[in-house]
Formats: C-alpha cells, sequence, structure tokens
C-alpha cells in the first residue's frame, strides 16, 4: 500500500516536471536571441532493476527538451541530450536525480533506501 502512495506521488511529480519542462522549451522556441546550451550528459544512476531504469530512461525522454540517449547498466550511467543544459551541468543531472530517480526508487524499493543510503538527496 505505501509503494502505491508513493507511485501516486510519483505520477504527481512527473506531471510536474513535464508542465515545468513544456513551459522552459516553449520560452526558448519564442525566445528572439537563441542563448541556450545543448549538451549531452553522463548521470550517474542508483536505479538497478530493469523496471526501475526503464522509469528513469522513459521518464528523462518523455519530458520535453530531454532525451536518453544511453543507458550502460555496466557502470550505471545513463547519458542523456538536453536541450539546455546552462552554465551548471551538475544542477541538470542533481535535478534527474531528485525529481525522477528518487521517486522511482521510493516507489519501486519503498522509502527504506533512503535510510540505507544515508547519500541521497531528498525527494522533490
Amino acid at each position: 500500500m505505501i509503494r502505491l502512495i508513493y507511485l501516486i506521488r510519483y505520477f504527481f511529480i512527473f506531471l510536474r516536471e513535464l508542465t515545468n519542462s513544456t513551459i522552459a522549451v516553449a520560452k526558448l522556441a519564442m525566445a528572439k536571441n537563441l542563448t541556450f546550451r545543448p549538451g549531452f550528459l553522463a548521470v550517474p544512476m542508483d536505479v538497478r532493476s530493469d523496471l526501475e531504469v526503464t522509469f528513469l530512461a522513459n521518464s528523462i525522454t518523455l519530458t520535453p527538451g530531454t532525451i536518453s540517449v544511453h543507458v550502460d547498466t555496466h557502470k550505471h550511467v545513463v547519458v542523456i541530450h538536453a536541450i539546455d543544459i546552462g552554465e551548471n551541468p551538475d544542477a541538470v543531472r542533481e535535478s534527474i536525480k531528485t525529481a525522477l530517480e528518487a521517486n522511482i526508487l521510493d516507489f519501486t524499493r519503498g522509502p527504506a533506501w533512503r535510510r540505507a543510503d544515508n547519500s541521497q538527496p531528498s525527494a522533490n
């Protein structure tokens, strides 16, 4: 039952990310001067199972402005292309880990995974 609640929470968090990304990409598309900085990023993954990896890669791809290019399950890295990595690519990585990956792990493993790995960021 707890995991179902986390799945529903993930759904709403993903909708928030989808909305924010859609607005950001629309602003880039309508801007008079194109000042965005596209690029590839390697994002380390804590997800391990096929289900977790699939959810993360698809969530990245479904979010406007980003696409999963390659998943290396041996090195636990997903390579993404973002339409705008900005001045701080680490902020893009952190956003993916905090908003998407941490919440995927909540509904696939339950909240106990956070206690097992204290290095994880808080959800949201």
